[in-house]
């Protein structure tokens, strides 16, 4: 009876969540994750008892296993997130700022809370050159790039201090770009990535697969609610880049 308590009450907590997600961001991978997760926990619950000794065995073996996966990639998850390059590498580092969505000709939240990151980095690291990454995605008037050009310009950084990559359509595709443009102006090699700390693991895979070896990260500020949710989703596309590295 305890266990189908704790099941149920885990399950209500994700179902919960899921929906709160989906009504104050939208219907997206992460909280149909959590839905389907919540509808899994409360059924176990409740059928757990009349599994027999065999079935409740491989339900155990299974939340275990799944368990244990879980907590190992999100152990390199908040790896990725933490690494930093020493403070007297700082001045001579190149910063990537990775694209996301755009409304209009403004950053979407999530873009403009990256872009945040990477002013107070550049204030803080005059030396540095931003680059800022992502072409025109379906349904936006302007390549990203463009806008998160205007946007950290209109905010006090340097024209000169900003060079600008505007094809990419993907992760990949942001940091192969980039590099060459880096290599084309003889930048440094020593990257800082700015994009949210769920997302550093796949960026920081990719940038290896490039031959970037000095990767430092800088997050953007997510939304604690927001976490989870993106997390799962992140766990796909981590898949995407080990298989088809982009």
């Amino acid at each position: 009876m305890k266990r189908k308590i704790v099941m149920v009450i885990l399950g209500i907590i994700c179902l919960a969540y899921a929906c709160l997600t989906m009504i104050t961001v939208s219907l997206q991978f992460g909280n149909a994750f959590f839905l389907t997760l919540g509808t899994m926990l409360i059924s176990e619950g409740l059928i757990h008892e009349k599994l027999g000794n065999s079935g409740k065995r491989w339900m155990n073996g299974i939340w275990m296993i799944s368990g244990v996966l879980v907590l190992i990639l999100i152990s390199f998850m908040i790896n990725a997130a933490n690494t930093h390059i020493s403070a007297s590498q700082d001045q001579g580092t190149t910063v990537i700022v990775l694209g996301a969505k755009i409304n209009a000709d403004q950053p979407s939240l999530i873009l403009e809370r990256r872009l945040q990151a990477a002013l107070d980095y550049a204030n803080e690291n005059p030396e540095c050159t931003v680059i800022v990454t992502g072409g025109q995605g379906n349904g936006e008037d302007y390549a990203e790039s463009t806008i998160m050009k205007n946007w950290l310009v209109e905010n006090g950084l340097e024209t000169n201090r900003i060079l600008e990559e505007n094809q990419a359509r993907n992760t990949g595709e942001n940091l192969k770009y980039s590099l060459k443009l880096l290599r084309q102006n003889n930048l440094s090699e020593n990257v800082v990535i700015v994009t949210d700390s769920f997302h550093q693991l796949r960026a920081s895979i990719l940038a290896k697969q490039l031959g970037i070896e000095q990767i430092s990260a800088v997050n953007s500020k997510t939304p604690v609610l927001l976490i989870p949710m993106y997390t799962v989703r992140e766990w796909f596309g981590l898949v995407k880049a080990l298989v088809l590295q982009k």
